[in-house]
């Protein structure tokens, strides 16, 4: 008996039963689902320029002339137009060959062509901590007369504490903070206690005394703009904004907020050297995640006995 034919499935219908699946079925965060959804975007406009409109038109061939694609485009820098960057080229496939099992699960393909998507290898690099000194002077220039600056110091004690990704902080409401302990939720919905030191449980403790505003967020945006808004959320960019801001007011190098959770990472590996730990801190699945921090206090400890050495001990 002949097996029936493969369901013709628009690729647009597919895209969105998809990233629905994501949300719903994979509790895959906002974010994701929106970094997914546009990723596809790029391919669905591919394949429609490709005369590829339903699901079962796509083969090998279509999808080795996406990767081609997208390994050649360019975009503006300072220098001129460069290639993508390798992880951007990772992202964009990683989510072209999850949508691809996803489609290949639901029986819209009859061949599995996810196996054939080739994700460009990532350089190895290291966590970037701030240096002992720099994180000493940071923390000692912070100020609290003002608002803005209450909200400031807050922030970056509390990123400093709990090593939580800026986006894991800003979705925090100030009913998170009222409860018993913090609890942060990272990526896959995942939820995590947060260890918060006294110093900065006391910051995040003025700063919200000092706000009369109706806002949930715990933390808030000074933006003429946005102050008008009922949530008037801090947003990525502003959190940016700030650490560039304290750290030329400090007199240290530029520094992200992502920093901050390698320097609290790499603190807790030279202190107490516990991996597993470190990885629970910080909200990751394994141990892979931190053999970077592991790998700084080697060589830290490399250049500490060459010190020695030089030293005549």
């Amino acid at each position: 008996m002949a097996e029936p034919p493969t369901p013709s499935v628009p690729l647009a219908e597919a895209v969105t039963e998809f990233l629905q699946w994501l949300e719903l079925d994979r509790h895959a965060s906002l974010t994701t689902v929106a970094a997914y959804s546009g990723e596809l975007s790029r391919f669905q406009a591919f394949c429609e320029r490709s005369g590829s409109l339903e699901v079962g038109a796509l083969d090998r061939d279509l999808l080795r002339a996406f990767q081609r694609a997208i390994a050649r485009t360019t975009r503006a820098s300072g220098t001129g137009r460069q290639r993508l960057a390798p992880a951007t080229r990772r992202r964009r496939l990683i989510a072209l060959r999850t949508f691809l099992r996803f489609c290949r699960r639901e029986e819209w393909l009859d061949q599995d062509l996810a196996s054939g998507i080739d994700l460009p290898r990532l350089p190895e690099r290291l966590p970037k901590p701030l240096e002992d000194t720099a994180r000493e002077r940071l923390v000692a220039s912070l100020t609290a007369s003002s608002l803005p600056e209450k909200r400031d110091r807050a922030l970056l004690l509390l990123l400093l504490s709990t090593g939580a990704r800026i986006s894991e902080l800003l979705r925090l409401d100030r009913t998170d903070w009222a409860r018993d302990r913090l609890v942060l939720r990272g990526k896959g919905d995942r939820e995590r206690p947060a260890l918060v030191t006294e110093r900065a449980r006391r910051a995040v403790n003025t700063y919200l005394r000092a706000r009369d505003d109706r806002s949930p967020a715990l933390f808030i945006s000074f933006q003429p703009a946005s102050r008008g808004r009922p949530d008037n959320r801090l947003t990525a960019q502003g959190a940016r904004h700030i650490c560039r801001q304290l750290a030329q007011e400090a007199g240290v190098a530029p520094f992200h907020p992502h920093q901050l959770r390698h320097t609290l990472g790499t603190l807790l590996q030279e202190r107490l050297g516990d991996a597993r730990l470190t990885a629970e801190t910080l909200g990751h699945t394994g141990l892979a995640s931190v053999s970077g921090y592991t790998k700084i206090t080697e060589r830290r400890r490399g250049e500490a006995r060459r010190a020695l050495e030089e030293g005549g001990l």
